[in-house]
């Protein structure tokens, strides 16, 4: 990751479009709406060519890049943090809504000494989505294939990259999302590392967003193929094996997070 120099306060939101105009025009509604005290950045980033109609006057800074070629999840929010001026970094799909800012309680569980933060999701009836997961393994995979219950928020060990907020030197010292996985694990990957680091993770129950969820894993071909692709790679990483011994030790810290205020 390059060494970009951070100003005092605020978040930089990294957002990915694939020709996703459409529905990206809702979450920026949300957030010209709820105006954010935080959000001091967003960054955009079209994976195709598209057009992005923007807000009149956002009461953040609003930047839009183009990939060249189409990159992975990794790539392009990697390339988005080469922007960030700020001191954290969050990254989100284009299908989230916010119903309330979700931000207080994310910085300060990072605030507390976490590398990363998320909160809950739900899906557009109010029902919790499995944002907060334990290790992926294949007989949890097969699981999930069979329709076993999603909600894990009970001890996750790590948080979906729908919803993600680090602390920019921490992912900046985490050389960010591993590029290897172009779609799929890339945020199960970041957590271990980011707990193995000592950095932590942090659920925030407390605050929540909205996902529309779209997933392309069961309709596309090439989608579950990347998926199932990623999920090898991930489970013969070190970071893989490294994070198990750690889950099975005495020295696992708590994550789920709830602030007093």
């Amino acid at each position: 990751m390059p060494g970009n120099r951070t100003v005092n306060g605020g978040v930089c939101l990294s957002v990915v479009s694939h020709g996703q105009a459409a529905i990206l025009h809702g979450l920026l509604a949300d957030l010209v709406l709820l105006a954010p005290a935080s959000l001091q950045r967003l960054i955009i980033t079209c994976n195709i060519p598209e057009r992005i109609e923007l807000p009149p006057s956002p009461p953040f800074v609003v930047e839009v890049l183009s990939s060249r070629v189409p990159r992975g999840f990794g790539g392009n929010h990697n390339a988005a943090f080469e922007h960030c001026r700020e001191p954290y970094f969050a990254v989100c799909n284009p299908d989230i809504r916010l119903m309330e800012d979700p931000f207080p309680v994310l910085l300060a569980a990072l605030d507390s000494g976490r590398a990363v933060s998320a909160p809950a999701v739900v899906d557009p009836l109010g029902g919790p989505e499995d944002s907060a997961r334990r290790l992926l393994t294949p007989l949890d995979v097969l699981l999930r294939r069979l329709g076993q219950p999603r909600a894990e928020y009970g001890s996750p060990a790590w948080l979906a990259g729908m919803f993600l907020v680090f602390k920019s030197d921490a992912f900046r010292d985490l050389r960010g999302f591993d590029e290897k996985f172009f779609m799929y694990c890339e945020d199960a990957d970041i957590c271990a590392r980011a707990v193995l680091a000592g950095g932590g993770i942090a659920f925030c129950p407390q605050a929540s967003v909205v996902h529309d969820a779209r997933r392309a894993s069961r309709r596309s071909i090439r989608a579950l193929r990347w998926h199932v692709t990623s999920l090898v790679k991930f489970w013969l990483s070190p970071a893989f094996w490294s994070y198990r011994r750690y889950l099975r030790s005495d020295k696992v810290r708590p994550t789920i997070f709830r602030s007093e205020s």
